[in-house]
């Protein structure tokens, strides 16, 4: 009976230990307002606020997501890492998770951009109209270094990106750096 507990409690460890590799760790940022999201594989850093009201991680299929929510779930920001070279086909399936509930898309931007920390990526924007009848908001930031593709997104009502939400984004897409 000893060894089947014992047998049981080393398979439980590994699994945990297993998760737990996976996920991203948080760091105390020189700013309250921040904290530093640190992933090993692939090695890299994001500035995330630190004052959001839930923070889950989860694992789906392999790509890795952190996603952030704010003002009761209406305000949602993720950091997401999967493998992969194809930013193009990342970003299609991510405009593609989302096509069934908005109408009426106006492009704001398509393009690759040079963040603060001089590190090209893909700037992908719409403002559309949502299922709930309001104006809604998808903005993504795309970097891809070797065999792992990293975005940034961020869902919300359109009139809601102002304040302290507009300058999460904007440290979080200009402070993300490969480590």
């Amino acid at each position: 009976m000893r060894k089947s507990c014992s047998i049981v409690a080393i398979i439980l460890m590994l699994c945990f230990s297993i998760q737990v590799a996976q996920a991203g760790t948080f760091y105390l940022h020189d700013h309250p307002s921040y904290w530093w999201y640190v992933v090993e594989q692939p090695a890299f850093s994001a500035i995330i606020p630190s004052a959001a009201q839930n923070y889950f991680q989860r694992s789906v299929f392999g790509m890795e997501i952190l996603e952030m929510t704010f003002a009761n779930g209406t305000i949602v920001m993720e950091v997401i890492h999967q493998p992969g070279k194809d930013v193009e086909a990342v970003r299609a399936s991510l405009e593609a998770r989302y096509k069934p509930l908005v109408k009426n898309v106006t492009l704001i931007s398509n393009k690759e951009i040079t963040t603060s920390n001089n590190l090209k990526s893909h700037f992908y924007a719409y403002e559309a109209t949502g299922a709930n009848g309001k104006k809604v908001m998808l903005r993504s930031v795309f970097f891809q270094k070797g065999e792992h593709v990293v975005y940034l997104t961020m869902f919300l009502n359109a009139d809601q990106f102002q304040g302290d939400i507009r300058e999460y984004w904007i440290r979080a897409v200009n402070g993300f750096e490969w480590n």
